[in-house]
């Protein structure tokens, strides 16, 4: 207020990067949707999430079986042969935080859970540790503020490239703490220990409220097709999936299903082909 009379200040919208990493001028980002596993006895496995993460219940989504835990989902497709286990694709694991790591891996043991890996200690300090999960997969347990499921964690040829693979074409944030320059092509550390894993270069992106957590591949070679693996493929939602596809395929991205009924519903979905082989799934939900 001055002289009596009010300042209209005027205000220019603009193009800004939001919290959610993506802008105005783009399109919103895609949700993180589900995971989608292949099993020679669905009903068992959903037995097993279910017992073994509380925070979790079975479900079923447009006919499919399956599991929820918080606002994503295992799906599960029967198999009659066992799925493939290699650590050749480009998924590594998925799992859930744990705010209790030496409580949650004595009750998970007790209960006849078999771990691949036992309690391990980073030098961060965060601990983790490996299960067997039915039909071979991979699950696990990790230091967290909280036990709702947090990540799935990947292989990648290039890590850099792949997470800016995930922030442009799916809206994903990045989770470094300070903007990279250069070329995203970097040459692999050594392996290291805890396991000798090789860890460097890495990058972490959120869709959504989940974590993909991206470390260089560990075998010489290209990384092989999600397709067929016991962790089928990962799936992202939009509003839209028809329009989310036809952006994608005009800006290069392999389409390997297009439009088509998502399980029994009246929902669309399509399948396209993400960084290092990898299935992604695009499903509607308004």
């Amino acid at each position: 207020m001055s002289n009596g009379r009010l300042l209209l200040i005027p205000i220019v919208l603009l193009a800004w990067p939001t919290a959610r990493g993506w802008s105005r001028d783009q399109p919103a980002p895609a949700a993180f949707h589900h995971v989608h596993l292949n099993s020679l006895d669905p009903q068992a496995a959903i037995g097993f999430y279910t017992k073994t993460f509380d925070v979790t219940k079975r479900t079923a989504v447009a006919g499919l079986d399956g599991v929820q835990s918080e606002k994503m989902y295992l799906l599960f497709n029967k198999v009659k042969t066992a799925p493939a286990t290699a650590p050749d694709s480009a998924v590594w694991h998925f799992g859930w935080g744990s705010t209790d790591m030496e409580g949650d891996y004595g009750k998970h043991a007790a209960a006849g859970v078999t771990f691949q890996t036992p309690i391990t200690r980073l030098g961060s300090g965060t601990q983790f540790a490996y299960m067997k999960g039915p039909d071979g997969a991979l699950v696990e347990i990790n230091t967290s503020q909280t036990r709702a499921f947090i990540h799935v964690h990947l292989y990648s040829d290039a890590p850099l490239c792949a997470a800016e693979w995930y922030q442009k074409h799916l809206g994903a944030v990045s989770r470094a703490s300070a903007q990279r320059s250069g070329p995203c092509e970097a040459p692999f550390a050594a392996p290291s220990e805890p396991l000798g894993v090789i860890r460097s270069p890495a990058a972490t992106v959120r869709i959504g409220e989940v974590n993909l957590i991206i470390y260089p591949r560990q075998r010489p070679g290209p990384l092989a097709s999600t397709r067929g693996h016991v962790v089928d493929h990962i799936a992202v939602s939009y509003a839209d999936v028809g329009a989310a596809l036809e952006r994608l395929r005009g800006s290069g991205v392999k389409v390997i299903e297009e439009l088509h009924r998502f399980g029994n519903g009246k929902a669309l979905a399509a399948m396209i082909e993400g960084p290092d082989s990898i299935a992604i799934e695009l499903v509607e939900e308004r």
